[in-house]
């Protein structure tokens, strides 16, 4: 008996090696209120800097008073691009500038990271980045996670009785070396999309075998958002196109936008490779919806044959390139008895502050590459324009 009690013990063992355990939470202290509503607000690519920036912090404060969120999502790039010099010292400054102030309304926030974010890590590892984060009481990051920057946030039911709504937070990682100049970037790993795959089995099974909807937060969009920009012909490119110098092509957006602006190329993971995320989330049909942020100047939202909205929120912070005064948070109105048919909208810098800041870094926006683009036309003959498309081909 012994012996055998040996042998099932040892093959439990090799069982429990072999498959490995990934951390998933299917209980959390948030919840709808009484009155069935949650309310989240996004914020991304603050890239604070040693000076506090002033614009970014009137719109955020001014937006948590009227909205009164139940929770703050942060969707990466809260470092800045620029910082000659750069020490942990100093690099915590830039944050402390915005958080000692997000501290103070007392409101649950999570935070994901950019490839900004990541610049840093062989000086101040995103796992340090998350110390700092978890400093303050209201960061509800929780212990069980796959990495930093990756791990799910439940919303229990009104009466806390049931798993409502499911947020996953997904590290997008860094730019990749062999990148092209904007669709190279890595996105989540392998291993991440295995993460998501369990963590949504076991969410399921908790759930009484019925799947949890979910959002997916994440910096850096899937290359599937492509689905929504439409290929147009140099010579009849109009003044809502934006130009692509990796493609030499002009795009708009196409039928399957819902709303919003395409300010910007899309800069996603690799169009020519494949992280399989999307088409895991098409899988397990969990997640109706997934927003990026990344691209400052794109507001828009659309809806992916599968039936899955993916969107962005701008760009929120004026210490890097913006959409000028639309720099904006967006907000989600969840009710728990309809889920799937959530209300979303952006507040803006002009709509919420009113005032006229000076834009300067906007001037370094990739919109610029779209004014190019329209010189090009201008003074390049039509055969010119072929014969470059040709030699890309």
């Amino acid at each position: 008996m012994k012996k055998f009690l040996s042998i099932l013990l040892a093959l439990v063992m090799c069982f429990a090696v072999a498959v490995p355990a990934f951390a998933v939470n299917t209980t959390g202290d948030l919840k709808f209120g009484t009155d069935g509503k949650f309310k989240i607000m996004q914020i991304g690519d603050t890239q604070d800097m040693i000076l506090k920036d002033v614009a970014e912090i009137k719109l955020i404060t001014a937006a948590l008073a009227q909205e009164e969120p139940d929770l703050l999502v942060f969707t990466g790039d809260q470092l800045t691009d620029f910082f000659p010099g750069a020490n942990v010292k100093g690099l915590k400054k830039c944050l402390s500038n915005l958080f000692d102030i997000i501290d103070t309304y007392g409101i649950p926030f999570i935070v994901t990271f950019g490839n900004h974010d990541h610049d840093y890590d062989d000086i101040w590892p995103t796992e340090d980045q998350l110390t700092f984060y978890k400093q303050y009481e209201n960061c509800i990051v929780p212990e069980d996670r796959f990495n930093p920057g990756t791990y799910n946030v439940p919303i229990m039911s009104s009466d806390g009785e049931s798993i409502a709504f499911n947020i996953y937070m997904m590290d997008t990682n860094n730019k990749r070396a062999d990148s092209d100049l904007l669709t190279g970037y890595e996105g989540v790993k392998p291993e991440q999309v295995e993460w998501y795959r369990q963590t949504s089995d076991k969410l399921k099974a908790a759930n009484g075998g019925k799947v949890v909807p979910s959002f997916v937060f994440q910096h850096i969009p899937v290359k599937e958002i492509y689905q929504f920009l439409e290929e147009v012909p140099y010579n009849e490119a109009g003044d809502d196109a934006v130009f692509s110098i990796d493609t030499f092509k002009w795009y708009t957006l196409g039928d399957k936008v819902i709303d919003g602006v395409l300010g910007e190329v899309p800069c996603s993971e690799p169009l020519e490779s494949h992280t399989g995320q999307y088409q895991a989330w098409v899988e397990k049909g969990d997640v109706i919806s997934a927003y990026f942020g990344h691209d400052h100047v794109n507001s828009f939202r659309g809806m992916t044959d599968d039936g899955i909205i993916l969107g962005y929120n701008g760009g929120t912070g004026f210490s890097s390139y913006g959409r000028g005064g639309d720099r904006s948070v967006r907000i989600f109105e969840l009710d728990e008895n309809d889920i799937e048919n959530y209300n979303t909208y952006e507040l803006t810098f002009n709509k919420m502050v009113m005032e006229i800041p000076f834009y300067f870094l906007d001037l370094f926006s990739p919109a610029i590459v779209t004014t190019l683009g329209k010189i090009l036309r201008v003074i390049l003959p039509g055969f010119a324009w072929d014969l470059i498309l040709d030699s890309m081909a």
